[in-house]
């Protein structure tokens, strides 16, 4: 679209768009009403006489009329309360008094035929009342005059977007003038970019975008904008949101709700609809995990229920589980109401419903129809709605699916599932999937559509393996003796062997409990945690599922992560609790009977976790709460459990839903912690099994790797578009740096676009990635860019800096972990190994180090492990004064670093990682003969042994943690800008005088002087 397009403008094509759909055009000046006015009572008028032709006779209609404005005017209640009244009264349920006092209902729109109606789109809609400011409406779109929905337009070159437009319609339009929107379906808000609609004075988040799943996933910007007003705005699709989409939840258990449905849910729900009427049986809707499938059932159970082809049918909502019917159960209850709804407590009395003919909706598990027998109904209008429809449905005989069916042999069987599954067990597509249908799926919603829609949010997988050494020969030899000294048999050895030998001993040693709790402590706290999001872990069985949360109790109840609450100021303790299945039989073990849950403590549970304040941070299953368990608070899953295939994909979905949370920080990305490896199950889990290729399928689940890819991609894009930039060195984050870039993109508004658009992009990367070693050797020259981008900031108009600054909120969390010194936060996996081509690059870089003489070498294998040492070895010799300090501590570090074992490419990185540091060490000290070379860790060690030797009475802190935190805080005082060395110097001694005084230490006398000392000799080399 053309730069500087105005509103109106934008508001014109709106209109040009709307009128081939069926509506006509009137100026909102030119409608025949008063401004204080909500509805064309001429328009309402004309349409009741011409929609009752053989009725009308009975009425005043004048009466009518007005008794219809009245209930449009009335909000008591609240906007939802009165918006449920206005459109149930809109699909004929409100019956009127005729001349002789008898009641009946009459009709006010027509559904069947949208064309019979009177419909107007209008511009420029103003409604005024005394004492009130005048609003006017953008775009109005009147149905028999009344305002079935309004439309909020912005520039699409103007600063502010659609959330903008939509927040005008919630709290200044919706707020002020509530009367206006007690007809109202839906309203719409668009910048002419993109187009979102929702319930007037919903939250933003349940905003959403109205597509076709049969339309190109590509299409976006004015196209975009345009295809959806052609299928949101398009008559039948307003009267038909109105006639079966628009539902409520009233029912005072709190806030009143109403649901609006996502389109792939409209179209699913039509199309089950159609194939019940077209004596269809069966039908596969296969919906991405977390978009939303439960509500598919409750749109499609209103469709059949509302319509008298149908004939009265018994819909029956099928789960597998107690949890997802409750879930199902309150779902459509709140939707629908209670009338009608049944849901038995035992097989019993399930037999009975079905034996009886009772119509309406059964909500219950496939477990009830064990043992129901054949033919229990015959009847043919029985709609079965599976959730989940790739568990426990098979058709083997005798199983759950198959007793079912051969109880209910002429119903309708529909499936929903995230995940269907076709294997020698099970096939979900030849058990729902209709032949007529492509791929056997009748309707489909992928992962890449859903992230589009933003209906879920991507997933991202840290790999954390655990690794841990062990003596196989010496295991067996002891295994061996004690078989000897208890005179065990073979049988009795064997038995032993395979009942410890297993995956469970290596799970349930206590350092792993130990080593993985305290990541997870760890890792929550400096990310999730901060950002209101709560945690799931899920354990490999259910004893170490207790022992999971007692062991994060423990951790949640120490030093450091006090420390962490009283930063963040929310809440004095947070806890783990526990879920698992624990029965109330006799046979049960006595260790897990006090972690059974009554189903009301269990509801209690799920409701303290979905609360952003309440303490209840973490839920630790092993089964459990793996489906169905809707958490959009939920930002992080740990798992430590081997797992495959579909339980898999569902778990790793357990963080995609999209949260906002009550102080406006929105999740862009859920994150799982992986501690066992399962980087390749994944990538089969999530590949569609009807896909030709495993390129279909996936999408939405990113490996930390390829985020630390394309981050490096930004971050080498900047680099080289400032690489003409004089006198400039990435490394230094200081006055003179950000001068010079300053200077450059002033002359160059292209660069500065392009400078705008790489930062912003790697600023969303880094908080994702920020702890990953692999971009440790970035962090200054991204910090400095985010100086730059500050500047560019500062120039900015405030509309610009307003958007910007909710930009750098991932860098302000960054600064508020940088201060944080409690942690000891483990760092992702390295990338593996396998000399490919970034690990032959980073050895190329050695080896030009280490070689003393260029060209020379001309072998082109990589040398041995030991080679490489040996050449340090004599680069040091060479360059550095033997004796000496500093050739003491760098022959130590070779030392360490030729003892260590080669096991793995794991290990071959960090060992490549680590002979690059020393080698660059080495000869930086021969470039530099006169200043003292120090590695950085080094400079924690050394601190540590200071602060040892002067250690204080009464020292409540270890020395390694006050050395770590001195190390910080000097590193962080030195990136800053300073004048000149004198004021740089007295800023490091403030510093660390500061965290001296945070310990009750005083900054003077021993350790503070020796800490000093050492950090002017080493720190603060010009």
């Amino acid at each position: 679209m053309a730069k500087g397009v105005r509103e109106r403008e934008f508001q014109n094509l709106m209109i040009q768009w709307s009128i081939p759909l069926g509506w006509s055009f009137a100026a909102g000046r030119a409608l025949p009403r008063e401004m204080t006015q909500t509805v064309v009572t001429v328009d309402l008028r004309s349409a009741i006489i011409r929609l009752n032709p053989n009725v009308i006779d009975r009425y005043n209609v004048d009466v009518v009329v007005e008794d219809i404005v009245a209930t449009v005017n009335a909000v008591e209640g609240g906007l939802v309360r009165a918006n449920e009244k206005v459109l149930n009264l809109l699909r004929g349920r409100k019956e009127f008094r005729d001349a002789k006092g008898d009641w009946h209902a009459l009709k006010i729109i027509d559904f069947e035929d949208p064309s019979s109606n009177t419909l107007v789109v209008s511009d420029e809609v103003t409604i005024t009342v005394p004492g009130k400011t005048s609003r006017r409406f953008d775009l109005v779109y009147w149905v028999n005059g009344l305002p079935l929905v309004v439309v909020e337009v912005k520039s699409p070159t103007a600063k502010s977007g659609w959330a903008t437009a939509a927040r005008e319609i919630n709290d200044v339009y919706a707020t002020e003038y509530p009367w206006f929107f007690t007809p109202n379906v839906f309203a719409v808000a668009s910048d002419g970019v993109k187009l979102k609609f929702g319930a007037a004075s919903a939250p933003l988040h349940l905003w959403q975008p109205f597509r076709s799943t049969a339309d190109d996933e590509n299409l976006s910007g004015r196209e975009d904008v345009r295809r959806s007003v052609e299928l949101l705005l398009k008559p039948t699709t307003v009267l038909d949101m109105l006639a079966n989409f628009a539902l409520f939840d009233t029912s005072g258990d709190g806030a009143d709700k109403k649901y609006l449905p996502r389109y792939p849910q409209l179209e699913a729900a039509h199309l089950i609809h159609e194939r019940v009427l077209d004596g269809g049986a069966k039908g596969l809707i296969w919906h991405h995990q977390g978009s939303g499938k439960t509500l598919v059932m409750v749109f499609a159970a209103s469709l059949l229920l509302n319509d008298v082809r149908t004939e009265s049918p018994t819909i029956i909502l099928l789960s597998d589980r107690l949890d997802l019917v409750r879930q199902t159960s309150a779902e459509f209850t709140s939707a629908m109401g209670a009338n009608f709804f049944h849901q038995p407590r035992t097989s019993s009395e399930l037999r009975a419903l079905l034996s009886d003919d009772v119509r309406g909706v059964i909500s219950t598990t496939v477990h009830k129809f064990a043992d129901a027998g054949k033919g229990l109904s015959t009847r043919d209008n029985i709609v079965v709605l599976v959730d989940e429809a790739h568990r426990t449905q098979s058709r083997k005989e005798n199983s759950l699916a198959w007793q079912m069916r051969a109880a209910l042999p002429n119903a309708r069987f529909f499936g929903m599932t995230g995940t269907p599954i076709r294997n020698l067990a099970t096939d979900t597509f030849e058990l729902f999937g209709g032949e007529e249908d492509p791929g056997r799926v009748l309707h489909r919603y992928t992962a890449t559509r859903s992230l589009l829609d933003e209906a879920t949010v991507p997933v991202m997988l840290e790999s954390h393996p655990v690794l841990f050494e062990m003596n196989d020969q010496a295991l067996q030899d002891e295994f061996d003796q004690f078989a000897h000294d208890f005179d065990l048999d073979d049988a009795d050895a064997e038995t032993l062997s395979r009942k410890f030998g297993r995956l469970t001993s290596v799970f349930a040693n206590p350092e792993r409990i130990h080593a993985v709790c305290q990541h997870i402590v760890d890792h929550y706290l400096s990310s999730a945690y901060r950002n209101g999001l709560k945690a799931q872990v899920v354990a490999y069985n259910r004893e170490l599922a207790v022992a999971y949360t007692d062991k994060i109790n423990e951790l949640l109840a120490g030093y450091e992560t006090s420390q962490i609450l009283a930063e963040v100021k929310k809440h004095d303790r947070i806890r783990a609790e526990v879920n698992i299945s624990v029965s109330d039989a006799k046979t049960e073990s006595a260790e897990m009977k006090p972690h059974r849950l009554s189903e009301t403590e269990e509801e209690d549970q799920k409701r303290r976790f979905l609360t952003p304040d309440d303490p209840l941070c973490f839920l630790v299953v092993t089964a459990k709460l793996m489906t169905g368990f809707d958490a959009p608070n939920e930002g992080v899953l740990y798992l430590d459990k081997p797992m495959k295939d579909h339980n898999l994909f569902q778990t790793i979905t357990r963080t995609n839903r999209p949260w906002t949370s009550p102080n406006s920080f929105k999740k862009t990305t859920g994150v799982i912690v992986d501690y066992i490896g399962l980087a390749e199950e994944v990538q089969r889990a999530v590949v569609d099994p009807t896909a030709a290729d495993d390129s279909e399928g996936g999408g939405f689940v990113t490996d930390v790797s390829e985020l630390v890819k394309e981050f490096r991609a930004a971050f080498d894009r900047l680099e080289d578009l400032l690489a003409d930039v004089d006198d400039l060195d990435l490394n230094h984050h200081g006055y003179e740096s950000v001068r010079v870039i300053n200077l450059f993109l002033d002359g160059n508004p292209a660069a500065i676009e392009a400078f705008t658009k790489d930062y912003r992009f790697a600023a969303r990367l880094y908080p994702l990635i920020h702890t990953d070693k692999r971009i440790a050797k970035y962090r200054d020259g991204f910090a400095l860019f985010g100086s730059v981008y500050t500047t560019l900031l500062k120039k900015s108009s405030d509309e610009e800096r307003k958007e910007r600054l909710n930009e750098l909120g991932p860098m302000v969390l960054e600064i508020i972990n940088a201060h944080v010194h409690s942690f000891t936060v483990v760092a992702p996996q390295e990338e593996p190994l396998v000399l490919d081509a970034q690990g032959i690059a980073v050895l190329k870089e050695l080896l030009a180090l280490v070689r003393r003489k260029p060209g020379k070498d001309k072998k082109e294998t990589p040398p041995s492990q030991k080679e490489i040492l040996d050449r340090i070895k004599e680069a040091l010799d060479n360059d550095v004064e033997p004796g000496s300090a500093r050739y003491t501590a760098l022959a130590e570090r070779i030392k360490l670093l030729r003892d260590r074992i080669i096991q793995n490419a794991q290990d071959a990185l960090d060992f490549l990682s680590e002979a690059l540091r020393i080698a660059r060490a080495i000869v930086n000290a021969g470039k530099h003969p006169e200043e003292a070379v120090v590695l950085d860790e080094d400079h924690v060690g050394v601190l540590t042994r200071i602060i040892h030797e002067h250690a204080p009475p009464g020292l409540t802190v270890t020395e390694r943690h006050l050395a770590e935190e001195i190390d910080q805080v000097v590193t962080r005082t030195l990136a800053g800008s300073w004048d000149n060395a004198d004021a740089r110097n007295r800023g490091v001694r403030r510093a660390t005088a500061a965290v001296f005084r945070k310990y009750a230490l005083k900054p003077v006398g021993e350790p503070y002087d020796a800490t000093v000392a050492y950090i002017e000799a080493h720190y603060l080399v010009d």
